[in-house]
């Protein structure tokens, strides 16, 4: 696993109403960005937290990490942002493992607040149904008033959960205690570095890096080029040596025929073994397709949803009537019965 490198970068909430039925490419989402929000330098990364139906369309909500204006490259953003072998995220993702510290503390953690202010930032937290829902941050927090300040913003951000068309579906959120922290992010071996560690190895994060990847990706690909064809120079220069013909090379390899029709990106129910044997039909005909919806994923560890109209709370390997739940993925959820399986995406409605 590569090392993990915390970089200082700016995380805030962006939510996108787009129709029911339109797909996000990553161009789009940058453009709809620019619109928003024209006057926000650099190249932005965008992390997606939840999407869910409301009146006016299908919200999504982001993630939006925006680097420090100029990085070490006198480069804005993250465009030459690099360090060879590490992983480089937000150092305040440290925060992250503090808040799933707290929710632990307590056996119902599904709805959650945190917050703290660090080096003088406010930050908040907001966790629904155990999946990180809000991230924002806000400075000007120091000193003695900095408490009261806090105090004073938390209510409000308490009266916006009540109303956010997401957040007030739930019955109630639990507010952890307000934490004050004074940071050394200069300390390599200070405990947020070990928590940064830790909140990176969470599922949710997987896939998540700041750093410019091609340059490190060519020039190892160069250099197992250069030496795959130096070893083919001497074989072929010890085989004409020998008096005998140039080695022939690898047959190859027979291509499938690219998909040509559109790619649909929207959640789905997906059936991803079967049989025509017989005991697999009488099987289908026990074990239909699944009515159930996936409202939120605890890491790998369990989910909330509904069942047949029911809401229920599962961990691998527990029954939902004659279905049992084969894994929980970060953003899916396995079920089995009668040897067959089916994918259920986290918030498909």
């Amino acid at each position: 696993m590569a090392r993990i490198q915390g970089v200082d970068a700016r995380i805030c909430t962006w939510e996108l109403v787009t129709g029911f039925e339109e797909s996000l490419a990553p161009e789009n989402l940058l453009e709809y960005f620019r619109r928003d929000f024209p006057e926000v330098e650099g190249s932005p990364k965008f992390w997606k937290m939840v999407s869910f139906n409301s009146p006016e369309g299908r919200r999504h909500r982001y993630l939006v990490i925006l680097g420090s204006p100029v990085d070490s490259d006198g480069e804005k953003g993250f465009s030459r942002l690099f360090w060879r072998g590490r992983r480089a995220l937000p150092r305040s993702l440290f925060l992250y493992a503090r808040a799933d510290e707290q929710m632990r503390s307590w056996e119902s953690y599904e709805n959650f607040r945190y917050a703290a202010i660090v080096n003088g930032i406010l930050y908040v937290l907001v966790f629904y149904e155990g999946r990180l829902c809000h991230w924002s941050e806000e400075r000007g927090y120091e000193g003695a008033c900095g408490k009261e300040m806090a105090a004073g913003r938390l209510l409000r951000m308490d009266e916006f959960l009540r109303q956010d068309p997401l957040f007030s579906k739930a019955e109630n959120f639990r507010q952890g205690e307000l934490e004050f922290l004074e940071v050394d992010f200069g300390d390599l071996a200070g405990s947020w570095a070990t928590q940064l560690g830790k909140a990176a190895r969470d599922p949710f994060w997987k896939g998540l890096h700041l750093e410019s990847r091609k340059r490190g990706r060519t020039a190892g690909l160069s250099l197992i080029l250069f030496f795959l064809m130096m070893f083919a120079g001497i074989l072929v220069r010890e085989n004409l040596d020998a008096g005998g013909v140039a080695l022939p090379g690898p047959a190859a390899p027979v291509l499938s025929t690219p998909a040509t029709g559109p790619i649909s990106k929207e959640p789905r129910i997906q059936k991803t073994a079967k049989s025509s044997r017989p005991k697999a039909r009488e099987a289908a005909t026990e074990c239909p397709r699944p009515s159930i919806s996936v409202q939120g994923i605890v890491g790998d560890r369990l989910f909330s949803g509904k069942f047949a109209g029911a809401r229920v709370v599962k961990r691998a390997g527990d029954s939902l009537e004659s279905y049992r739940v084969k894994s929980v993925l970060r953003d899916r959820v396995v079920l089995e019965c009668g040897g067959r399986e089916w994918e259920v995406l986290n918030g498909a409605p």
